[in-house]
């Protein structure tokens, strides 16, 4: 929170201190601010907030990583269905206990159930979760052929190898290709000690397990590796999508940025004009109090729509400063209390913030307190100042969808308060 005052004193003297008051209060929350002339002049409203540039990328990458999940889930089902259950029901009373396959079998089964139900759901599966399920699959593969002579492993009497490796994919589609690696190799290492425990087989058997071992592996590793490629391609996307908001963002406030000058320049040569028209051919008195008045409320104006290009910190005390420019010019003493942290305020709503306090500091006779405060609920700009009361009449007058204006005239003073509520009680 920042609270600071600034006070600026002309070659003339000012006399006279004037104190004003706020009272911060919540109002509703504004999803959307209008374009130049929302409503009352058709253009569209601009929305206050963007998506997050984000999340376009991390969607993309999910519905691709999700998808190459249920392609791998639907091929180990498959396998699981057409080739392992019957390997499963020829094994019966052939090897000896047969209910170690049958447990490894529904261990499996559980497993793609396990595997189907985070696909469904919306977030992932815990890593935690997944790195479990991989070992339920190294176990249950290493179960299963328990009872299977070392010479019949990884053939097709072994049906439990390459099912429990498409599981093992299917869990961890979505991580590291290092981390699919190591739990490749934990279930190579289990099914290479089940051999040298059993007895190594002959040579020809040997290298016949090994050509299968890479088949299998081989295949399971180039699914993997599209996963990988999967990933970059999501990545490239959401970067593509990324740019491409922010392209899109860019242009919508530059269209709404022109189409706003355009309407405030319009109505600039409503005002300023006449009134340029009016000293040129001498039908205005320079010496007159109101039209030295109106000059420097259009200079006011003007000075607020160039400072609105300006690349500052804070644009709203920026253009508040270039009214205040413009009151000193004529001999006033402005000062200047700034209260809350710095806030974003879209365009449009600065202008309607602005402008009112503008008109009133160009109108002052010799003093004006000027105050912003910025709170969570509201944005405030308030004037106090020695300015005729018909100011007040001009300023209520005007245009307004944004914010909110207040006019109080007593002993003399002007009290103009501007508040754009951004917070519902």
């Amino acid at each position: 929170m920042t609270d600071h005052a600034t006070a600026t004193h002309p070659a003339t003297p000012a006399s006279g201190t004037v104190a004003s008051g706020t009272e911060a209060s919540d109002t509703s929350a504004l999803g959307t601010v209008a374009t130049p002339g929302d409503p009352t002049s058709g253009h569209a409203p601009v929305p206050l907030r963007s998506p997050p540039l984000g999340q376009p990328a991390e969607q993309v990458r999910d519905r691709l990583v999700r998808g190459a999940q249920t392609a791998v889930l639907l091929v180990g089902v498959a396998v699981q269905l057409t080739s392992c259950l019957p390997q499963l029901i020829a094994n019966h009373d052939r090897f000896g206990p047969w209910w170690t396959e049958l447990v490894a079998f529904v261990m499996l089964a559980c497993v793609a159930v396990a595997i189907a139900a985070g696909v469904v759901h919306p977030r992932p599966m815990p890593r935690a979760l997944a790195f479990a399920l991989c070992g339920v699959c190294v176990a249950a593969a290493a179960l299963a052929s328990m009872p299977i002579p070392a010479e019949l492993l990884l053939v097709a009497d072994d049906w439990s190898f390459g099912i429990a490796g498409w599981y093992i994919l299917a869990l961890l589609l979505p991580m590291r290709m290092r981390t699919i690696a190591v739990f490749f190799a934990c279930h190579a290492l289990v099914t290479v000690a089940e051999v040298l425990f059993k007895g190594v087989p002959e040579r020809h058997i040997t290298v016949q397990m090994g050509m299968v071992s890479v088949s299998v592996f081989g295949l399971e590793i180039a699914v993997a590796l599209l996963a990988v490629v999967l990933h970059h391609t999501a990545s490239d996307a959401g970067e593509a999508a990324r740019r491409e908001e922010r392209t899109r963002t860019a242009e919508e406030i530059a269209e709404a940025t022109h189409r706003d000058h355009q309407a405030r320049y319009a109505r600039l040569l409503d005002t300023t004009v006449p009134l340029l028209t009016g000293l040129a051919y001498g039908a205005l008195d320079p010496g007159d109090e109101r039209v030295r008045r109106r000059a420097a409320i259009e200079t006011a104006r003007m000075r607020q729509l160039f400072a609105e290009t300006d690349d500052v910190s804070d644009p709203l005390l920026h253009e508040l400063r270039a009214g205040i420019d413009v009151a000193e010019r004529q001999g006033v003493s402005v000062q200047l209390a700034v209260r809350g942290e710095v806030r974003p305020v879209p365009q449009p709503v600065r202008q309607e913030l602005v402008a009112p306090a503008a008109a009133v500091l160009a109108s002052a006779r010799s003093t004006a307190r000027a105050t912003v405060v910025r709170t969570p609920a509201a944005v405030r700009v308030s004037v106090v100042a020695d300015a005729p009361a018909e100011i007040a009449a001009a300023v209520d007058t005007e245009r307004r969808s944004r914010t909110e204006i207040t006019t109080t005239t007593t002993n003399g003073k002007l009290w103009v308060e501007a508040v754009w509520r951004t917070k519902s009680p």
